[in-house]
């Protein structure tokens, strides 16, 4: 199937993004230019601008043109994102390490998060995740076992658990816990960093059919990358407020600010 013209041009420029041909504060061909090269009206152009600069990844200024975003590594701070898709989105070669693989009983803290009672088994993987061979996460993830059944037969150093888990529930609530952290020397010593030296964890919490069914805690390397999310946001409380499950997500978010 063809694509839609809007994303052949939002794809042609992201890969000149990420094959370096487009550079950091390098302006991007005009919307005239674009719309003549594609053969399709300037609407159509402006909407596959309009995406990469709600992305991140380009900047308009009034009276001079569209640029390339002068980021570091910017990882997606509200949107639920897979870090391997983030890492390909800021145009690096993402590695898998994968440290643990595992059925266990948690402790007490990781129960209560993810809402099992005690001496309920879960499956547990941690992972590094690397762009261009430099660590930028330790990524865990903790999973109810009767949801994703064949959890230990992935090879997730070559599929991501993101892409495993949504293969298998859709996100209804979503739970976001944003922390600074310092790294102490285990995880000084994974992302390669200073002990003491500053982190960015976030831990995410997702139901499915009601039930509480993954929990995630990823810590970045805070001397990396930040963090950025740029989203529009409802028009009114009355959007929010027909949407149940957006409505406890928000009421969530602003009850529950602990972290482990």
């Amino acid at each position: 199937m063809t694509q839609p013209l809007y994303l052949q041009i939002k794809h042609e420029i992201l890969h000149r993004i990420q094959t370096g041909d487009l550079q950091p504060e390098d302006r991007i061909p005009s919307e005239h230019q674009l719309s003549k090269r594609f053969h399709v009206s300037r609407v159509t152009v402006q909407r596959a601008i309009r995406e990469l600069v709600s992305e991140g990844l380009l900047r308009r200024i009034q009276g001079s043109g569209t640029f390339v975003t002068n980021f570091t590594h910017r990882f997606s701070l509200i949107e639920v994102r897979d870090v391997l898709e983030e890492i390909r989105r800021l145009g690096g070669e993402p590695t898998t390490e994968v440290l643990l693989h595992r059925r266990f009983t948690p402790p007490e803290d990781i129960q209560k998060l993810i809402e099992v009672e005690p001496e309920t088994d879960v499956f547990h993987v941690a992972l590094i995740q690397s762009m261009d061979g430099e660590p930028v996460a330790y990524e865990e993830r903790f999973a109810i076992m009767e949801i994703y059944p064949d959890f230990l037969s992935q090879d997730f150093s070559k599929r991501s658990v993101f892409d495993y888990l949504a293969s298998h529930s859709v996100l209804e609530d979503i739970e976001n816990v944003v922390s600074a952290v310092l790294a102490d020397k285990r995880m000084a010593a994974m992302l390669e960093i200073d002990p003491d030296e500053p982190c960015v964890r976030v831990r995410r919490r997702n139901w499915y059919q009601g039930q509480c069914v993954t929990l995630t805690r990823i810590t970045y390397a805070g001397s990396r990358q930040v963090l950025a999310s740029r989203y529009r946001p409802y028009e009114s409380s009355a959007n929010v407020g027909s949407h149940p499950a957006l409505l406890r997500t928000v009421q969530n978010g602003l009850a529950k600010t602990g972290e482990v």
